[in-house]
């Protein structure tokens, strides 16, 4: 009478394990298939008006592709490629404005574009711009940080 119990332990302890195996093998795959959901999207957004100085407004428009990879622990990484940079606000009420962005207003184009690729540098000033400058980084910013959201 002892054996047929301990061979029906046994045989249970077998079946137990066996479907923990099956369990943790469904919650690798599970955690697998988490960890490669992952979300490519083209984006258009613009940065906040800043006032440049007294010449007029200034706004940054970013298109970039976003890719959204949802890691193990259920939160997401966003990357961001910008593809484009233009500026569909900036100052152009007076003759001297015009003149200084149809300079400086490609000249921060290039270098933001240029700067994704070097990461840790920053935009710098452009000569006899600084008003456009600083509305553009800061213009620049707010976008990239919308960009940035999941």
């Amino acid at each position: 009478m002892l054996r047929p119990s301990l061979t029906a332990l046994f045989c249970s302890a077998v079946l137990f394990a066996q479907a923990g195996n099956a369990l943790a093998l469904a919650k690798t795959e599970k955690a697998a298939t988490r960890e490669a959901k992952k979300v490519v999207t083209n984006v258009t957004v613009d940065g906040p008006k800043i006032k440049c100085h007294q010449w007029g407004y200034m706004v940054v428009e970013l298109k970039v592709t976003k890719t959204e990879v949802t890691g193990s622990n259920g939160k997401p990484t966003v990357t961001i490629h910008i593809n484009s940079v233009s500026w569909p606000v900036f100052p152009n009420h007076t003759p001297r404005s015009i003149y200084i962005n149809q300079q400086a207003l490609p000249l921060l184009q290039a270098e933001t574009l240029q700067l994704q690729a070097a990461s840790g540098t920053k935009l710098v000033n452009i000569s006899g711009a600084s008003n456009t400058t600083v509305s553009w980084k800061a213009s620049l910013q707010g976008a990239l940080a919308k960009a940035q959201t999941p």
